[in-house]
């Protein structure tokens, strides 16, 4: 803890969240990243992470410096009032970078609430306190009295939004908290970070050794102007983008007035057709017209005719009725004749019989007559 180096570094967290880089804290890693270089501290303690760009900050300085020191994240990681509300994607998130960029880190994640945590850590023994939690007056006042003696002799405490364009009531703490400890620097930018020394000035020594107080004009200028190149390229990609779009879009408008175009030549045509099949419809109109004056008029002939069929039918059923009748008596009359039939066989037997007897008779007569006759001609010889 002798010189203070201003590190040029890449922040891998970036990578899996490329919204760390333009987040509110964003302003405040270069800063952070050469204070842990500096301190070179055994425990960090960070109340409030959210998605981590602090948390991520702080773990670059210790990766990139081959440093043991615990970083310890406490949140409940469901949000606030203040900063709203949300899922499992954040932690998600955060133990994701974990596992890609820092799995040989010291780190603790801590899902608890701030009251609820405080027993976990050892009084004296955090080097570099950040607090980043609800940002109201009681809230943030609440938590420095309350970690105040996790600190370390000669530690430092980090509050973020002390200069916060919304008015928070860190706003309003800090004024009153750096009246009580003189020692003390305030960043401006990226909604402000106030650093103080509440026990003890050794570090503070050093920094101001090293002309900190110049070194916080640099500080803000490089996190303005790379927020500034952040924004740039964003613009600029999004120009690229914009412009592609536009080159897209407008040859799409083209490909879209030839079809309309193609459509309109289309559109006169089928009016054309419309017109002419206006003209079929009117006459089959028409047509069915005169064809349904004709289905009425056979309807009526049809109605006029069932009501012929049914008095046919009526008089059907009564000549039916006649006809079984005549049948009955036929059948009748037919049993009689069949009667007479037999008496008359019967009779004409008998009558037979009787034309043999006759004829047998009338023989013996002719015998008898020639016998007369033979014997009359022998009386008279």
């Amino acid at each position: 803890m002798e010189k203070w180096i201003i590190n040029k570094t890449k922040f891998e967290a970036d990578e899996i969240n490329q919204e760390l880089a333009v987040s509110p804290w964003s302003g405040h890693r270069q800063f952070v990243y050469d204070l842990v270089e500096f301190v070179r501290p055994q425990r960090i303690v960070e109340l409030g992470t959210h998605y981590g760009c602090s948390f991520f900050a702080f773990l670059q300085s210790c990766k990139d410096f081959n440093l043991s020191t615990e970083v310890i994240a406490i949140d409940s990681w469901e949000g606030d009032k203040q900063a709203g509300f949300y899922g499992e994607e954040v932690i998600n998130v955060v133990k994701e970078t974990v596992k890609q960029k820092f799995p040989k880190q010291n780190i603790r994640l801590v899902r608890k609430y701030f009251c609820d945590a405080v027993s976990d850590i050892e009084d004296g023994t955090v080097d570099i306190l950040h607090i980043d939690g609800l940002h109201t007056y009681e809230a943030v006042s609440q938590d420095f009295a309350m970690w105040l003696p996790k600190l370390k002799n000669n530690g430092i405490v980090l509050f973020h939004d002390v200069a916060s364009k919304l008015k928070y009531g860190t706003n309003d703490f800090w004024e009153e908290i750096k009246v009580r400890y003189t020692n003390y620097y305030t960043f401006e930018h990226s909604w402000g970070l106030g650093v103080l020394f509440p026990k003890g000035n050794k570090v503070y020594e050093k920094l101001e050794e090293n002309n900190m107080q110049d070194k916080l004009l640099i500080y803000e200028y490089y996190a303005e102007n790379l927020l500034l190149n952040i924004q740039l390229t964003d613009h600029q990609k999004m120009v690229r983008e914009r412009d592609a779009s536009i080159k897209s879009m407008a040859k799409m408008i083209d490909e879209r007035d030839a079809s309309i175009k193609s459509m309109t030549k289309m559109i006169d045509e089928r009016d054309v057709s419309i017109k002419s099949m206006t003209e079929m419809v009117n006459e089959r109109d028409a047509s069915i017209k005169s064809m349904t004056e004709m289905v009425n008029e056979r309807d009526a002939s049809i109605k006029s005719m069932t009501e012929m069929v049914n008095e046919r039918d009526a008089s059907i059923k009564s000549m039916t009725e006649m006809i079984n009748e005549r049948d009955a008596s036929i059948k009748s009359m037919t049993e009689m004749i069949d009667e007479r039939d037999a008496s008359m066989k019967s009779m004409t037997a008998m009558i037979d019989d009787r034309d043999a007897c006759i004829k047998s008779m009338t023989e013996m007569i002719d015998e008898r007559d020639q016998y007369i006759v033979e014997l009359t001609k022998d009386r008279e010889m």
